[in-house]
């Protein structure tokens, strides 16, 4: 990784009985790892401190120095959270050991618009992960928390930037940043870049162009309009991992591949965004956000069985699906309010969500050797319509976060009715639903650099991940959370330091085709986090952490799918010179299992 500092001196020659003109200078002064407000944990300008939960930012410092391309590359340093398969075709993240597959925002808006591919960061100004249910401010969602990609916006900054990269198994990025104030009001900047990659697996390759042109106009002091588009076209071969015998994957060479020389995920996705901000006065702000997502996306994927491996025969599947299209529509109203010792938030959020989903399988797939798989084409099905779905939701919500003395009280209550709807083989069902959400936290300041919290919690998140209908899960999940932790700040406030204790309990009720509660499945997920980040000096960076988990099904006492009981993480940067900069870093997950009952065991890994 290799940076430089850039600074540039704007003069001119002055005739003589001139007033001077001032010298403008602009410097890129260096920034750590280090976030003093981040918005996602109370959607406003809070202090770090005064938030009661546990919430991460990998700033656009770190995400440079790490290299970052894909979410999983930012993701890699914080706490509590580990990447996990998503079929080799998408991001997918487990917090806390729950599943955040439909919990990514952008610029603190549902993104489930992207669901099915990867995401760029080459628009992204940095990441924000909200630890444990933050239903009280985002309405439905994991139990986990959420991750929120803050994109970047034109600022007014003169500047052309292009990058170049080059890593492991044949990737290539390409990247243009360009930033122009084109008139008093309206400033313009254009994100774009290309990635292709091989992969360590025989026949996985991907590709992306990804382009983001964004409008900031200002009318008035008062007003700020931002419009974003960007657009994402993508191809890469899915893969789904080795078969398993004797509760343990085959051990076959790293890069085996038991899929199909013809299989493929191509996707186009569009994504607009609105966001105005009227400052009303100097306790009051204004703003309204509405956004527009639509992917079209076809993936023909073989997958092999979940039995075990019999006589070194694995069996196979091709199993086809897409969306035709998906889209994603929301509208937010927030109005921000500082009186006194409060400060207050009022919202109100529209979601809608359709999806057109075709899907088509082929039993009929010869099996082929556990330990030396045939590479060859698989049967095509096609992708016929499936079933239609739409999600509907309305939510008001309320918080409060009170300052009296060293103490600072949060109080948020959120109120959400959702609608849902399907088409499946020419039976309509529905589900409709409200909801209360809430979170009461504490907050004791030491000093201006150390806090203390406690909070408990309720959220809600709908089965299935709001997909489809089951008559099986015709209940909304609840999800209840209490953590205790401390926050500091150290070396000059560069360098942020949080530790947490929580407690979270998930209950998901199963239901009798009258959807009446018969019984509940329950999930008790305990855990220890620590994490650090800051500059240690001018030129040295460092970003660590460790999570402890103790999860468990209540009524088998075993461990859920994908859940590592420890991980660690270090990334260090070291910046030698103006014109060098390097960086490392080593990445730990403990052991795991496949599937819910245990039923493999996938072991530890250092990267």
């Amino acid at each position: 990784q290799v940076g430089a500092q850039e600074t540039s001196i704007q003069s001119s020659t002055i005739p003589p009985s001139t007033t001077l003109a001032p010298i403008v200078v602009t410097a890129k002064t260096y920034e750590g790892y280090a976030a003093y407000a981040p918005t996602s944990g109370t959607k406003t300008n809070t202090e770090w401190l005064d938030v009661p939960q546990s919430v991460s930012v990998v700033t656009k410092t770190e995400l440079e120095d790490r290299g970052a391309v894909r979410v999983m590359d930012a993701m890699k340093g914080v706490a509590g959270l580990n990447n996990t398969l998503g079929e080799g075709s998408r991001d997918e993240f487990v917090i806390r050991g729950f599943n955040g597959l439909n919990d990514v925002y952008s610029d603190g808006m549902r993104d489930d618009g992207k669901l099915q591919s990867y995401r760029s960061l080459a628009n992204v100004e940095r990441v924000e992960v909200v630890k444990g249910p933050a239903g009280a401010l985002y309405g439905r969602g994991s139990a986990g928390g959420i991750i929120n990609l803050v994109s970047k916006k034109a600022e007014g900054d003169d500047f052309d930037k292009i990058q170049a990269q080059v890593g492991s198994d044949g990737l290539a990025v390409a990247r243009v940043d360009s930033s122009h104030k084109l008139s008093d009001t309206v400033n313009a900047r254009i994100n774009a870049e290309y990635r292709r990659s091989d992969s360590y697996v025989d026949h996985v390759d991907s590709n992306d162009v990804f382009i983001a042109p964004t409008v900031r106009w200002q009318p008035t002091d008062e007003q700020t309009l931002d419009f974003s588009l960007d657009f994402m076209r993508q191809h890469l071969v899915p893969y789904r991992g080795v078969p398993s015998k004797d509760g343990k994957p085959v051990d076959v060479p790293s890069n085996t591949f038991y899929g199909g020389t013809n299989d493929y995920q191509d996707s186009d996705t569009w994504h607009a965004n609105v966001n105005h901000e009227f400052d009303i006065n100097d306790d009051m702000t204004w703003t309204n956000r509405a956004s527009y997502s639509h992917i079209n996306l076809e993936q023909k994927g073989t997958r092999q069985s979940f039995a075990d491996v019999v006589n070194d025969k694995v069996q196979r599947t091709v199993n086809n699906f897409g969306y035709d299209p998906r889209t994603s529509k929301t509208l937010q109203s927030e109005l921000t309010w500082n009186k006194g010792n409060h400060e207050l938030l009022f919202g109100a959020d529209y979601n809608d969500i359709d999806i057109d989903l075709t899907l088509a399988t082929d039993k009929n797939v010869p099996p082929t050797s556990a330990t030396n798989p045939s590479a060859g084409p698989t049967p095509n099905p096609g992708f016929p319509a499936f079933r239609e779905n739409s999600t509907q939701s309305v939510g008001v919500f309320v918080q409060d976060v009170y300052h009296i003395g060293d103490w600072s009280l949060v109080g948020n209550v959120r109120y959400d009715n959702i609608q849902m709807d399907q088409n499946f083989k020419g039976q309509d069902s529905e589900l409709n639903d409200d909801k209360f959400s809430y979170r009461t936290g504490v907050v004791y300041k030491f000093n201006d650099t150390t806090s203390a919290y406690a909070t408990v919690a309720r959220s809600f998140q709908l089965p299935n991940a709001g997909i489809f209908i089951s008559p099986k899960l015709g209940a909304l999940y609840q999800t209840d959370l209490k953590e205790i932790g401390l926050k500091t700040y150290l070396n000059n406030d560069d360098i942020m330091l949080n530790a947490s204790l929580y407690r979270i309990d998930k209950e998901d009720p199963i239901t009798n085709d009258n959807r009446e509660v018969t019984a509940k499945d329950e999930f008790r997920h305990q855990g220890l986090e620590l994490e650090a980040r800051g500059k240690l000096r001018d030129n040295w960076d460092v970003s660590a952490g460790y999570s402890y988990l103790d999860a468990e099904d209540k009524k088998t006492g075993l461990t859920p799918n994908d859940v590592p009981e420890q991980t660690f993480s270090l990334w260090t940067a070291y910046q030698p010179t103006d014109q060098w900069r390097i960086g490392g870093g080593v990445n730990y997950i403990s052991d795991r299992y496949a599937g819910d009952a245990e039923a493999v065991e996938l072991a530890g890994y250092t990267t």
